[in-house]
């Protein structure tokens, strides 16, 4: 018969084993620690996930609680979250914003040459919310995700974003890169985002802190709607500053971009914005390029309600804009 001892040893052994086993078969080429106790898996080296166009993705099982990212650690691969009930959030988060990182890929266009639908691109980020979940992200570099860098579209996926950058060092135009989504009560703080798509797209209730934005040719740093975005949202927005960085000072977009939409209404808040850019905008309408202005709203049948205070942005015109709804900045009523 065994004794006490060795039976308790034996079991310490077996706890020990249990908690090295990451849950959701995550594969991965670099270390990785697994605590049990705190629900904790750490990445401790660079390393890569499988290549596959899906398994490239972990999906982040319930029971893993805290991402953490090393320092000087490079992960190239994303993170999928399913459902997770509303007191069990995710956080996933950086030992160093600047070297702890979430990469994709180099190529150009990944999605378009992997065969990626377009309502499905945002599924191919470095963190993409499928499902409801609260997921919070910190002190991390997302880097040329193979499609967005971190989004949610179901109905309650909440994304709480801090200390990020979100960066597209690739050249080309069309690399699907959008920064940011969330769905109502997402928030974004404290972030750098030089990206090759939409940098933040404001489809629902948002507020934002803190934000620069470089703005590339391609893109709008504040995107109202894409097309089937309908409905209202509220967007708060403090301390904004957007940058144009343009080569050639063309922009196919202006910083604060309605493209296409039915009946939606936007409500917007600013304290606090700085904007320099200076170029060329292309007016599709027109078939012409037209100085680069504030607004570029296109739907008639849209609304934008925007108040914004603390403004400089230099000699900007208002732009285009066909939105119904009241602007004012600085105390100026835009006609």
């Amino acid at each position: 018969m065994p004794t006490l001892k060795i039976v308790s040893a034996i079991l310490l052994i077996l706890n020990q084993l249990a908690a090295g086993e990451v849950p959701g078969g995550l594969s991965y080429t670099g270390d990785i620690r697994w605590d049990a106790g705190t629900a904790t898996l750490t990445f401790q080296s660079s390393g890569q996930m499988p290549e596959g166009k899906e398994e490239f993705f972990w999906n982040v099982p319930p029971e893993v609680r805290r991402i953490r990212i090393d320092p000087n650690v490079i992960v190239q691969g994303g993170f999928r979250v399913e459902f997770r009930h509303p007191e069990n959030p995710l956080h996933i988060v950086g030992g160093d914003r600047k070297t702890s990182m979430v990469f994709g890929t180099p190529s150009e266009r990944w999605t378009a040459s992997n065969g990626v639908a377009d309502n499905d691109k945002w599924k191919y980020g470095s963190v993409s919310v499928l499902a409801d979940a609260t997921v919070h992200v910190s002190n991390l570099t997302s880097k040329n995700p193979r499609g967005y860098h971190l989004s949610g579209y179901a109905n309650k996926s909440v994304l709480h974003v801090s200390s990020c950058d979100l960066l597209d060092t690739r050249p080309g135009q069309n690399n699907n890169s959008d920064g940011f989504i969330g769905s109502a009560g997402s928030t974004l703080s404290d972030c750098f985002i030089s990206t090759g798509d939409d940098a933040i797209k404001a489809y629902h209730d948002i507020v934002i802190r803190n934000v620069t934005i470089e703005q590339h040719r391609n893109g709008a740093p504040i995107q109202f709607g894409w097309g089937g975005e309908s409905g209202r949202a509220k967007v708060e927005i403090e301390n904004l500053t957007i940058t144009g960085v343009s080569k050639d000072g063309l922009y196919n977009m202006a910083p604060f971009t309605w493209e296409e939409g039915s009946g939606g209404v936007r409500e917007v808040t600013i304290k606090g914005l700085k904007i320099d850019l200076a170029g060329k905008l292309y007016d599709e309408s027109a078939s012409r390029w037209t100085p680069a202005g504030l607004f570029e709203l296109k739907p008639a049948q849209c609304t934008l309600n925007c108040t914004v205070t603390e403004a400089e942005i230099g000699l900007l015109e208002p732009g285009i804009r066909r939105t119904l709804g009241t602007i004012i900045i600085n105390g100026r009523v835009l006609p």
